[in-house]
């Protein structure tokens, strides 16, 4: 037994002195070990070398450096020394790979920055003209806060892990110093280059190895892990804490199998205990004790699982007794190299400039790597075991509002579909996807939209956090929700639909880091409207008549729904008017010269505003002579006023036929280029005015010119039934015309009574 110290570096001058002897120590330096299985620590607890660790060589006594070295493969040094005479020997075994001139330089440390050592025995008195076997030296466990751990075997695992970057993965190690510190407390974590085990890790070989995993995604590719509380069989995290979290225990499953033939397993053991004592444990081949609960890119254990199944094959040392579940197995080459470089290339390549990093760069990035050379149906089917679902559903495609996915309204749910598509073939990389659907929907129904996670899962399975859009048949958005619903499910509630039509919605994402993803959708209603229904009619009696005759039209129509009300919308298309409202109403033609199909629009509406496709009805019109009963009349009276021309005549032209366009006034010997006012009034009053008379009542008055022929023609038009029988005189006086008597010189002329008729 001997005893081991955490101290600062020793002094390191060399002995130098005149008649110096040259002398060879050898040893071996190895640790106590602690065994341990998927069930836990077996109690096996052996010896296992210190290996590529520092070696000095000290003179005891005068604490001075006499050569230095590193270990081999299996703890052993050999190492040439120098000193004078007789001396003490002792040689210091450090937790450092420093000396090592090709390897990653991996130190052990406490929290305080001190470096582990140990120390052979002391061999007083040697003769340093000879060489000098110091044995084997074992490095016992040590007690942090009465859990058993050695800093030697966190070295074992440091150095362990890079066996396994530069023997598989041929990378580079020129990442500076990779400190691991022991015991610290709070639990164990990585950050940067440097990672910290808590005081009863100090024998986890896998928790050792997952924090180195996250040391060598810091340093030579990319990490986004939020960090934050998470634990195994959670598929409800953030994606990329998933990614993070999967990757470095699939980082140190990686090790187990190929550096230290054991399964890939994680085990997390009580440092108290000597046998027993599992706190956490995970095989990655079977997913032992995950197997029913570890799903989606956002759970950890699903993430570890899958990129293990990548590298795993028919020979790891597992459960599966020399077979593989997938189609990795030994020999598969990715575009002629093997699979663990394939995948540590796409760690330092795409995955590495990925933003905001989960899986779902770590697929595309593979494929925009190796291409169709990444055995794209392999990785389909080992992502989908973990219900990684990155391909485009049965619905594809239905990525724009012009091509949605017809649906029905109801209280079923769709079946699974995913936010992955892809233009490419294979259909990878992917990108996020936009899903439209459609349903027709009656004006005045209330509806609800939402999504949830796959069958209702109640653990997520999904990374997928949806976000709904609503937007009618002419393009507008009516609605958007992007939670709602449950967990990070979106719900669009309450929406009561405001004309009749096919409404689409769209499920896609607004995160960046979630873009796939997998979903199931519904649209329900909270009260279904419906249309009204026309059961007969509409019908016209009679549906042939003449221009002075009406129609009765009329329609019977019901809703379905309780309570409503329904009222009718009657339209004429080509001239006439309707007399009425409701169920039953008069259609007043419109006069024509020839037979004419008049048709009358119909449209019944609910008191919610859903309508009925517009009903057109046809009625044909026919001529059918003035609507006036009694004969059109007219008559001449009275005396004019004389002017510059004379006495002005007014003379009427035809009879005022109703309905008609040919009758017309003719004023004649008016005073030229003067201006004639036209008094109308429906009696005659004969008053006394300007030296002569003014015989209508001033019911209108309109201005007309004269031109130099002292005649002008006045068209009177007769068009509507309502001037039937009307009579009204008219009489026509011309203003300052010089050859008029009286105050305002007005030529006056008789007056002209006209009765409209047939």
């Amino acid at each position: 037994m001997m005893r081991m110290i955490a101290a600062g570096l020793l002094s390191t001058v060399l002995a130098g002195t005149a008649g110096a002897q040259t002398f060879t120590v050898t040893g071996r330096f190895e640790y106590e070990d602690k065994g341990w299985s998927y069930s836990g620590w077996s109690g096996a607890d052996g010896a296992r070398p210190i290996r590529r660790a520092d070696v000095t060589v000290l003179d005891d006594t005068a604490v001075v450096v006499l050569g230095s070295g590193t270990t081999d493969e299996n703890g052993e040094f050999s190492i040439e020394a120098s000193s004078v005479g007789v001396t003490q020997v002792r040689v210091r075994v450090d937790a450092d790979t420093n000396l090592d001139p090709v390897f990653q330089r991996v130190r052990v440390t406490t929290t305080g920055g001190t470096e582990y050592t140990a120390f052979s025995p002391a061999f007083p008195a040697h003769d340093t003209a000879l060489d000098l076997d110091v044995g084997t030296t074992t490095v016992l466990k040590t007690l942090s806060g009465g859990a058993e751990g050695n800093p030697f075997n966190i070295l074992d695992m440091g150095v362990t892990g890079f066996d396994y970057i530069l023997g598989p993965l041929v990378a580079e190690t020129t990442v500076g110093t990779i400190r691991m510190n022991w015991p610290g407390t709070g639990g164990s974590f990585a950050s940067g280059s440097s990672l910290t085990l808590d005081q009863d890790d100090g024998y986890d070989d896998a928790v050792n190895l997952h924090e180195l995993g996250h040391v060598v995604q810091n340093l030579y590719s990319e990490s986004d892990n939020p960090g934050g509380t998470h634990v195994f069989g959670d598929s409800d995290q953030d994606p990329r804490l998933s990614f993070g979290e999967g990757y470095a225990t699939f980082f140190g499953a990686c090790v187990m199998v190929t550096e230290l033939n054991k399964a890939g397993l994680y085990f997390d053991g009580s440092g108290s205990s000597q046998s027993g004592g599992v706190q956490l444990r995970l095989r990655l081949e079977e997913t032992t004790p995950y197997s029913g609960d570890a799903f989606g890119a956002a759970d950890e254990v699903a993430v570890a699982c899958t990129l293990f199944d990548i590298l795993d094959d028919e020979t790891s040392p597992d459960q599966a007794g020399g077979v593989d579940d997938d189609d990795f197995v030994s020999g598969t080459l990715i575009n002629g190299i093997g699979r663990h470089r394939a995948w540590w290339d796409t760690l330092e390549g795409p995955v590495a400039a990925a933003a905001n990093l989960s899986i779902n760069d770590a697929w595309d990035g593979w494929f925009a790597l190796h291409g169709a050379g990444g055995l794209h149906a392999g990785m389909q089917a080992l992502f989908s075991d973990h219900r990684m679902h990155f391909f485009e559903d049965v619905d594809e495609p239905n990525d724009t509002i012009d091509t949605p996915h017809p649906t029905s309204i109801g209280p079923s749910w769709s079946s699974e579909h995913t936010l992955y598509t892809s233009n490419a073939s294979p259909p990878v990389p992917g990108s996020g996807d936009f899903d439209w659907w459609s349903a027709s929907i009656v004006k005045g129904s209330r509806i609800a939209i939402e999504t949830r996670y796959p069958a209702g899962a109640a653990d997520a399975d999904t990374q997928c956090d949806t976000y709904l859009d609503l937007w009618d048949a002419l393009g507008t958005k009516h609605a958007e929700a992007e939670s709602g619903g449950t967990g990070r499910n979106a719900r669009i509630a309450g929406f009561v639909v405001p004309s009749t039509g096919t409404w689409k919605w769209r499920v896609r994402t607004q995160s960046n880091f979630r873009r796939y993803g997998r979903y199931d959708v519904r649209a329900t209603y909270e009260f279904e409207n419906h249309l009204p229904t026309i059961l007969s009619g509409p019908v016209a009696a009679p549906s042939t008549l003449t221009d002075v005759q009406t129609s009765a039209l009329s329609v019977s129509a019901s809703d379905v729904d309780a309570g409503q009300t329904l009222s009718y919308s009657w339209t004429p298309l080509n001239g006439g008017s309707i007399l009425g409202s409701g169920a039953a109403v008069t259609f007043v033609p419109p006069d024509v010269a020839t037979s004419t199909l008049c048709e009358v629009a119909l449209v019944v509406s609910d008191n919610l505003g859903a309508t009925t496709t517009a009903a057109v009805l046809p009625i044909t019109v026919e001529p059918g002579g003035s609507p006036c009963g009694a004969p059109a009349s007219v008559s001449v009276g009275g005396v004019g006023k004389a002017g510059l021309a004379g006495v002005p005549v007014l003379t009427p032209l035809g009879l005022p036929v109703v309905p008609g366009t040919d009758f017309k006034l003719r004023l004649s010997q008016a005073l030229p280029f003067g201006q004639a006012w036209i008094f109308a009034g429906f009696s005659l009053i004969s008053a006394p005015f300007d030296g002569g008379t003014l015989y209508p009542a001033l019911n209108k008055t309109f201005l007309a010119g004269v031109p130099g022929s002292g005649t002008v023609d006045l068209p009177i038009p007769f068009t509507d039934p309502i001037f039937c029988g009307l009579a009204f005189y008219v009489q026509v006086l011309v203003p300052n015309d010089p050859g008029a008597a009286g105050s305002y010189q007005t030529s006056q002329t008789n007056y002209v009574a006209i009765v409209p008729g047939a």
